[in-house]
């Protein structure tokens, strides 16, 4: 990535020529009404997760029933709108109806509140895999710290581990079977203390307007309150907020998890999660970042915590967005406790205070403390001696200097970010690759970018936020060029370099597998299985003893060097992300903290000496949620975003799919409609993008079919054909 220019005004001939249409399009079709004077700013949201095997929704699940789920906004308006998200879930979410209202208390509202959201004007929506969705913008008298139920209406919504959630809530949902979206009494609902799918609100407010994103883990999560009280500590700093006449216009988005990192690169932890759940904010003027304790205690480092506060530090100053260091709150008395960490929990406070890389200092370790024991919580705010009291929570949200929130900058800079350069693999040695490009780290405060534009050689080659190019083999320097509403540009350059692919594939189901493991058919999953342990089996300690928790691949390497493993993956959360590796005869070493919430390729961190000939790779289960699907073995590391090369481990014993003679897809490639022709009927034809998305389902009672895909943007897609539960999965560019 490198920036080559910042926000300069076009000319109206420009705008005109360039651009006049498609923000015609955008500022239509999202109904905004914004002017200079007015900006989207955040007035609730919070982290989303994958809810893991224990706390799924109870029966009757979500499936063709209702959901009411009640939040705490923090500033009102009179227009809003909504974010939901399925990030984590491999499986799509439909939405046939979604309301809000006024909440009255527990599950029942004030039915004349009741307001209908709309997704591009249409009541239903359903959210693929792993992506997010935003209503249109619609009317709502929203008061400051009104207390609003959202109610969804749900299609397909499968029950499973990898849902995306909010699982500390600490506030009641309530299930009713069916469309009950117009009942303004739920009396007799299950009742779950989970939020599901709902992720963020949204008002448009004035120009001086803000919002305050806090990341953080348990404490900041409001461990230990229950009951719908809306009373965490960011909470009652937000009505702190409302009642100074400077600041009640400020916002307050709690974006905390229990139980994570600030630093390392599991799914949830701070570092891999922080642009998406602060940067990306509408509005977002201030960041507190409280954490830091977990790393303490579950084996981080002083230098792993404070490196991790500089990167979001240094993005967030290239935002104009100012970052508040809190001080972590004594933990004598608690199992976190040692000397170790307590000297640890000193070195950090101290780099706080007195680094100047924040812009000021919550000190909630000073407000915190006992006087005759610095190393405790003062008694009458202790729960545990780790987590405040309710007592101890109102007392951290009203230490916080609300005078923080009071000066206004609203210089804010459009940023254009074209994403990181990659190496991108041509696997067939075709001299093209398909590349996926990534402006999603692109910024506008308070406002939408209306239009993306990507250059190569000064001539057009995509617009959009992701599309999907074929790029030659060689270096290729690519230029986005974003464009707000009101006609402002700004760029930045990503160089791409295509070559030509090494190493060996290998298929995960495809090797020696122990008894402990599960082969599960998947569409998404390339050659239409993965692996994974069978529920119930961790080994968190050590590497399993016997071969029964474990398996082996068998492969060669032409020449001797330095290899590096890489793994396609989906760990889809902080205790579902992690195995056991070992090459040839070394030792087992624990792979943890997978960032991998959906299918993606992950690089292990280290580095093998491999000689000429041949070699054994061995992987041991260590938590049973993590999902294995595809390895490479390369002496040349790169970027993959696809499922990769043709692996050569698998035979007919080993993976028994249908032979390609029995099912036809064709054109490939294809520009318009792919044909499908089957021997064996019934069948069900799925397409997936190359993330392993699926964008198509459908069951076909004859011979022959088709899939338009003219609506399709270039690239790589997977066809899966079923019969009898046998997948055939062959891979299509779309031209």
């Amino acid at each position: 990535m490198n920036h080559v220019s910042i926000k300069k005004k076009l000319s109206l001939s420009t705008i005109i020529i360039v651009s006049s249409l498609q923000l015609l399009v955008l500022f239509v079709s999202t109904g905004s009404t914004q002017t200079e004077s007015n900006i989207w700013v955040g007035t609730w949201s919070c982290a989303p997760y994958a809810a893991g095997s224990g706390n799924m929704p109870p029966a009757p699940y979500l499936e063709n029933n209702t959901l009411r789920q009640v939040v705490r906004v923090s500033i009102g308006g009179e227009k809003l709108r909504m974010k939901f998200s399925n990030k984590t879930c491999s499986t799509p979410v439909t939405m046939k109806s979604v309301k809000i209202a006024v909440s009255t208390g527990g599950s029942t509202i004030d039915a004349s509140t009741v307001t209908e959201l709309k997704f591009d004007g249409n009541s239903s929506v359903t959210m693929e895999p792993y992506s997010s969705v935003v209503s249109d913008a619609f009317d709502f008298s929203l008061s400051p710290s009104d207390r609003i139920a959202i109610t969804i209406y749900y299609g397909q919504a499968a029950t499973s581990a990898d849902m995306t959630s909010h699982v500390a809530s600490r506030t009641d949902s309530y299930i009713l079977t069916g469309d009950q979206s117009s009942s303004a009494d739920f009396s007799g609902a299950t009742v779950t203390a989970h939020w599901f799918h709902i992720n963020t609100i949204e008002v448009v407010a004035p120009s001086t307007s803000g919002c305050v994103g806090v990341i953080g883990n348990s404490i900041t999560d409001g461990y230990g309150l229950s009951g719908g009280l809306q009373n965490r500590w960011t909470d009652i700093f937000s009505e702190e907020l409302l009642k100074n006449t400077q600041t009640q216009d400020v916002g307050v988005l709690n974006l905390g998890i229990g139980g994570t990192l600030v630093s390392g690169t599991g799914a949830t932890t701070g570092l891999s999660r922080y642009k998406e759940d602060l940067l990306k904010q509408s509005g977002m003027r201030w960041i507190i970042i409280y954490y830091g304790t977990n790393d303490i205690a579950y084996g981080g480092t002083t230098d792993g915590i404070i490196d991790a506060y500089k990167t979001i530090i240094n993005d967030a100053h290239t935002r104009n967005i100012k970052v508040y260091g809190a001080t972590i709150t004594p933990f004598k008395g608690s199992g976190h406790y040692s000397a170790e960490h307590e000297e640890m929990r000193q070195t950090v406070n101290q780099w706080i205070r007195t680094s100047g890389q924040f812009d000021a200092v919550i000190d909630f370790d000073n407000a915190m403390k006992d006087p005759n024991d610095h190393e405790k919580l003062l008694e009458q705010y202790s729960k545990d001696w780790l987590h405040p009291n309710v007592a101890g929570y109102a007392f951290l949200g009203k230490s916080v200097d609300v005078n923080l929130f009071t000066e206004i900058d609203n210089n804010y800079p459009l940023i254009a970010d074209a994403g990181q350069d990659q190496t991108a693999i041509d696997y067939d040695k075709a001299g093209t690759q398909q590349v996926e490009l990534d402006g999603s780290g692109s910024f506008d405060f308070g406002n939408d970018i209306a239009l993306f534009n990507w250059t190569l050689n000064e001539e057009t080659i995509a617009t959009g936020i992701n599309p999907t190019v074929s790029l030659s083999a060689g270096e290729n320097t690519i230029t986005l060029t974003i464009t707000d509403v009101e006609g402002n540009t700004a760029s930045d350059e990503v160089i791409i370099t295509v070559s030509e692919g090494s190493g060996v594939w290998l298929e995960a189901e495809c090797g020696t597998a122990g008894s402990f493991w599960s082969i599960i058919k998947n569409e998404s999953s390339s050659n239409g299985e993965y692996v994974t342990v069978k529920a119930g089996n961790n080994s968190p300690n050590a590497a399993p003893s016997d071969a029964t928790g474990l398996i082996t691949y068998s492969f060669d390497v032409n020449e001797g060097g330095t290899y590096y493993l890489y793994a396609r993956a989906n760990c889809p959360g902080a205790n579902d992300d992690s195995f056991w590796i070992k090459m040839d005869d070394g030792a087992f070493v624990m792979w943890n903290g997978i960032s991998a919430p959906s299918w993606q390729w992950v690089q292990y961190g280290t580095s093998f000496n491999l000689s000429k000939g041949q070699h054994t790779l061995s992987i041991g289960y260590r938590e049973d949620g993590a999902l294995l699907d595809k390895l490479w073995i390369t002496n040349n590391p790169s970027s993959i975003s696809d499922a990769g090369g043709t692996a050569n481990n698998c035979n007919d014993t080993a993976v028994k799919t249908q032979s390609a003679q029995t099912v036809k897809v064709y054109p490939n490639p294809v520009t318009e409609k792919l044909s499908i022709s089957s021997l064996f009927t019934p069948y069900t034809v799925a397409l997936f993008n190359n993330k392993g998305q699926k964008l198509s389902n459908k069951k076909v009672l004859s011979s022959n079919t088709s899939i338009d895909m003219s609506k399709y943007n270039k690239g790589v897609y997977f066809v899966s054909v079923t019969n009898s539960n046998v997948p055939n999965v062959q891979k299509i560019i779309k031209m």
